[in-house]
């Protein structure tokens, strides 16, 4: 099995696109002044992973406000509320608040595929979403959740049928279930959730991040129809390898986020080595489906997201050769 190097999540703005979306908050661009600045962020990164050899090229997603964001504007039955902080970090989203099930009126993920397809031509695309427990979770509203979150599943269904667009791969992004008062019950709620993705997704990965999962939601996400878990190595190793070394799951279905993209410093390549040898020795695996980043790179300066994106290709091309079966 060829093992798979690609980036979590989004990208933050280079310094002048951050000024044209100021500017043209301010009136002083037009709107497509502003496109023509995130087209250019979007090109360059994604060529940034291709360049580095990269599996998958990851959504750069520099438009977005946050996460939740462009569902939010574009479905009907759901606003934006106020600023919270989103989890440990100084980045902040607009609570989405659910009146009722989201009815899609603009397509998002079609579109974002569609776009990056002409940018990268053959090369396979990953479109991360906000996974449906998170987004349900982290939000406002008085309808039932457990429904609320598979009506979220139906609705990134219809966006990609209606855009007759689909990914190489989905990637839900599930922060939520590393929350202390995540629990089975939750898992349970995306699992539901998942069989309703596979009728338009086939490839579906989960990724958790800014914290490790309780033993119990770890070994119930696994259980999941899904191509693979992703785990976060570096923000709190010992938690991590002692789940690891608990659960024991085969990494061939697991991708170990190794190199840290909410820090600056760059790692050298013996210590993301030892955290690939120390997953495969507490698992007992010898194949790892993949080497990832902890989170998304919108938290970090962008010449520091393209340092850290070069180096994984790097370090992940020579433990493949290195390591890995």
């Amino acid at each position: 099995m060829m093992m798979r190097i690609f980036v979590l999540g989004a990208y933050p703005r280079s310094a002048k696109t951050r000024k044209a979306i100021r500017d043209l908050d301010e009136g002083k661009i037009s709107i497509e002044e502003a496109r023509l600045a995130i087209l250019e962020d979007t090109a360059y990164i994604c060529g940034i992973q291709v360049g580095a050899g990269l599996s998958y090229v990851q959504d750069p997603a520099v438009e977005h406000h946050d996460m939740f964001r462009p569902f939010v504007e574009s479905w009907r039955g759901v606003y934006a509320d106020g600023l919270l902080r989103f989890f440990d970090n100084n980045f902040f989203y607009r609570i989405p608040v659910f009146v009722e099930e989201p009815d899609v009126q603009r397509c998002v993920i079609s579109q974002r595929v569609r776009l990056l397809k002409k940018l990268v031509h053959y090369y396979p695309v990953k479109i991360s979403v906000p996974g449906p427990v998170t987004f349900t979770f982290l939000s406002k509203t008085e309808l039932d959740r457990s429904e609320l979150a598979v009506s979220i599943s139906r609705a990134y269904v219809l966006d990609s049928e209606l855009g007759d667009a689909i990914p190489d791969i989905l990637q839900l992004d599930e922060p939520f279930l590393t929350d202390p008062d995540a629990s089975p019950y939750h898992v349970s709620i995306l699992e539901e959730c998942v069989r309703e993705l596979k009728r338009r997704f086939s490839r579906i990965i989960i990724s958790m991040y800014y914290g490790v999962p309780k033993e119990d939601v770890f070994k119930k996400v696994l259980e999941l129809p899904v191509e693979a878990v992703i785990i976060s190595l570096v923000e709190y190793p010992d938690r991590a390898f002692s789940l690891l070394k608990s659960t024991r799951p085969e990494l061939s279905r697991v991708c170990l986020g190794v190199i840290d993209a909410r820090d600056i410093k760059v790692e050298d390549y013996e210590q993301v080595r030892k955290l690939v040898e120390k997953a495969m020795e507490v698992t007992g695996s010898k194949e790892i489906y993949g080497l990832t980043t902890s989170c998304g790179f919108e938290l970090i300066p962008l010449k520091y997201a393209i340092e850290k994106t070069q180096i994984l290709g790097r370090y992940g091309l020579r433990i493949a050769q290195e390591l890995v079966r």
